[in-house]
């Protein structure tokens, strides 16, 4: 496997199991684009591509921390297939996430996915929902001011994906609609879903009490290791694969208080 993993050009080789996902993901959406005649089997083809189009974007959240590929065009790629996948842009998400979130994530009224509304008060997850999704660009563009080179990448990958995305429109409307455009905005939609719980009813300046911890052992292993979410805001440039460790590491410093979050309560 290491001797495989340098050979693609990755740098850890337990990026092995998110490009295999990754890959294998876009044969089978390309296949059905391709070849699904009947409505009814490109939408059912497509419904069955959610689970892992979902588990991709969560590599889209470790690709915007740690890229896959020692190459630069390697990371473009595999960040313009992932698009095309969830909806979700890593150039964006370095600077809403990288640059906003974990920058203001103990200050919940600074942070540009924050979870209390204008009064201060504990938001719906409908509403936080719709605020990350609607106000998510405007926070891309004001955070870019402050990085040129990101907002540069910004802007070709944005590009470049609805390049694709019109070719594929006007190759066959109706397939790219089931197996493009509908579920990027669902993968997308479920990925703002999910971080819902990642901070709520915290408002600790201090980092060990700032994050819920979702450590189940098959939530982690489909995600990623997205669930250590404490230990990555605390260590945000450690490869994914190292956070379980880094966890238990520090788990006798962690003070966060039980979390009343159904996904928070049934995934610790």
């Amino acid at each position: 496997m290491r001797h495989l993993a340098r050979w693609l050009g990755l740098h850890y080789q337990e990026d092995l199991a998110p490009l295999a996902l990754v890959a294998g993901t876009a044969v089978a959406q390309f296949a059905g684009y391709l070849f699904a005649r009947a409505p009814g089997t490109a939408v059912a083809w497509a419904a069955l591509l959610l689970l892992p189009q979902i588990a991709v974007s969560t590599a889209v959240h470790n690709q915007s921390h740690v890229g896959m590929f020692s190459s630069a065009w390697g990371n473009r790629f595999i960040e313009l297939v992932m698009w095309l996948q969830t909806g979700m842009y890593a150039a964006k998400f370095r600077l809403h996430h990288s640059r906003g979130h974990h920058l203001h994530y103990t200050e919940p009224e600074r942070d540009p996915s924050r979870w209390i509304d204008a009064g201060g008060r504990r938001m719906s997850r409908l509403a936080y929902i719709a605020h990350y999704f609607f106000t998510y660009n405007y926070h891309v563009l004001r955070i870019g001011r402050t990085s040129r080179r990101l907002r540069r990448r910004c802007l070709w990958q944005v590009a470049t994906s609805y390049a694709v995305l019109i070719g594929l429109l006007l190759h066959d409307p109706r397939n790219a609609l089931i197996f493009f455009v509908v579920p990027i905005v669902l993968v997308w939609v479920n990925f703002i879903h999910m971080t819902y719980d990642d901070h709520i009813d915290l408002y600790s300046s201090d980092p060990f009490k700032a994050s819920h911890t979702k450590a189940n052992t098959w939530l982690n292993l489909v995600f990623f290791n997205n669930g250590y979410h404490l230990a990555h805001h605390v260590r945000p440039g450690l490869h994914w694969s190292r956070l379980p460790a880094f966890h238990r590491q520090i788990a006798h410093q962690i003070d966060v208080p039980a979390s009343l979050s159904g996904l928070n309560r049934w995934f610790r």
